[in-house]
């Protein structure tokens, strides 16, 4: 396993110190050394930290020499900080969590609104995890998918206050898409959104309200990447709305009454003459 020479390997090709490394993943310095002298070694959460700090895999991180590997060419130029990105510090490829039935599938973790706010603290705690609710659907497969409640009128008329989103995990933020909505755990809570993209540009990813009647409640949202700390994309909505025709629809439907009032006037009329 190459896991203490190449953080040493990488960390330097970056030009970072021990000292800048711990600060920028939050790990302290003596045990950034200790992993690279091999005197002890990180768990799965920190490994991804590294991993996508580092912007490799998790396989290139321990079974290669990524020395040899990055001069031989098969993988130049590949370091996120070789182009002065900025490291997405901390997001992981999978979930910290996931429950499975009896067959090993992935169940489907559904978050109502009462949890959301354990759930900001608790997506990493098993015991919190195992407390919510778990279902099955159809057609739902070969992904990590979870559950979400909405609450509140942001995204409004598309999706409602009560409604149900069952998101689909997102394993890198360059993934995400404009203009698509997304269930995005940060450090200020968990939001039911529309995502604009803006990481290569900015920095930046930047979460808005579908609402017009409520927009001034909700203004558009700044996020840095390191405060996300899950994204779910949308896959499917659950509603038990069944609202009545948009207004255009009442206007006709008056319009249709009036008329039919007129033709039994003019009937009624036309009988007594």
């Amino acid at each position: 396993m190459y896991l203490a020479s190449n953080l040493k390997f990488l960390r330097k090709k970056m030009g970072k110190t021990q000292d800048a490394l711990s600060s920028e993943v939050n790990i302290g310095r003596t045990t950034i050394a200790n992993y690279e002298s091999g005197i002890s070694e990180p768990n799965v959460d920190t490994l991804l930290t590294f991993s996508n700090y580092f912007g490799i895999t998790l396989d290139e991180l321990l079974s290669k020499n990524m020395e040899e590997f990055i001069r031989s060419g098969e993988k130049d130029m590949m370091l996120r900080g070789a182009f002065g990105q900025k490291p997405l510090i901390g997001y992981s490829s999978i979930p910290k969590i996931i429950t499975v039935d009896n067959s090993g599938n992935d169940n489907i973790i559904y978050v109502p609104v009462k949890a959301r706010a354990g759930y900001l603290n608790g997506y990493g705690d098993v015991e919190f995890m195992e407390s919510l609710p778990t279902f099955r659907l159809p057609g739902l497969n070969n992904a990590t998918y979870r559950m979400f409640e909405v609450d509140g009128p942001s995204m409004a008329p598309n999706v409602l206050h009560g409604d149900r989103i069952i998101g689909e995990w997102i394993d890198e933020l360059d993934k995400i898409r404009d203009n698509r909505v997304y269930v995005v755990v940060h450090t200020g809570g968990v939001a039911v959104k529309r995502v604009v993209n803006r990481l290569k540009e900015r920095g930046k990813l930047y979460l808005k309200s579908d609402t017009i009647a409520h927009r001034h409640e909700f203004p558009t949202l700044e996020i840095e990447p390191e405060d996300i700390k899950e994204v779910w994309y949308g896959r499917m909505k659950i509603s038990s709305d069944f609202s009545e025709p948009a207004e255009v629809y009442h206007r006709l439907a008056d319009l249709e009454m009036d008329v039919m009032e007129m033709k039994r006037m003019m009937d009624g009329g036309k009988l007594k003459g």
